[in-house]
């Protein structure tokens, strides 16, 4: 048997005031406008090694640049990075391509800048509490990778044995799983 229920009507009240304090913070469009910049020079700097006009070049890279900053979302910059790397396969010079120094740190930084302008939105704000974090992590990281792209052009410019060539290539491994683990 069903007990009959009484039911009260709650009536809508004033809303409850909330104060929150924050620190120092960024408004939440910077990290889009700055990954604008980065994804721009990344494809930029990749599109340099084809030969192109470089009206087509600026071209490009200021439309896949825009594209990556209105699409910050994980499918996007990621294959904005894969597509470079694969230019510098595909058009690179010799076994080290010096733009690697300039394609690497900027590919990591549109990753990361890609990560903040997807989880912050742009009429929001991110306190400094929450950024400078990451920021160090990210200058740790990058020099890292530099110290090991600096390895690896040591090792092609001249002979060594396999077994340091074997290790060196363990550590770059390495280094691109960090760089493509998330975080969240």
């Amino acid at each position: 048997m069903r007990r009959l229920v009484r039911r009260e009507v709650v009536t809508a009240g004033p809303r409850p005031r909330l104060e929150v304090e924050t620190g120092r913070a960024v408004a939440g469009w910077w990290p889009r406008v700055v990954l604008l910049v980065l994804a721009t020079a990344f494809t930029g700097a990749a599109l340099q090694t084809t030969g192109l006009a470089p009206s087509f070049v600026g071209g490009t890279a200021v439309a896949l640049g825009t594209a990556t900053a209105f699409l910050p979302a994980p499918p996007v910059p990621h294959v904005l990075v894969l597509l470079g790397g694969l230019l510098l396969i595909v058009e690179g010079d010799g076994p080290f391509d010096p733009i690697v120094f300039a394609l690497l740190p900027l590919g990591h930084l549109v990753l990361r800048a890609a990560w903040w302008a997807d989880h912050v939105p742009p009429d929001a704000r991110a306190e400094l509490r929450a950024v400078l974090p990451d920021l160090r992590r990210v200058v740790v990281l990058q020099a890292a990778l530099l110290v090991v792209a600096l390895g690896v052009q040591a090792v092609t410019a001249r002979e060594v044995s396999s077994a340091v060539a074997t290790a060196l290539g363990g550590v770059v491994v390495l280094g691109l799983v960090l760089l493509v683990t998330p975080r969240d």
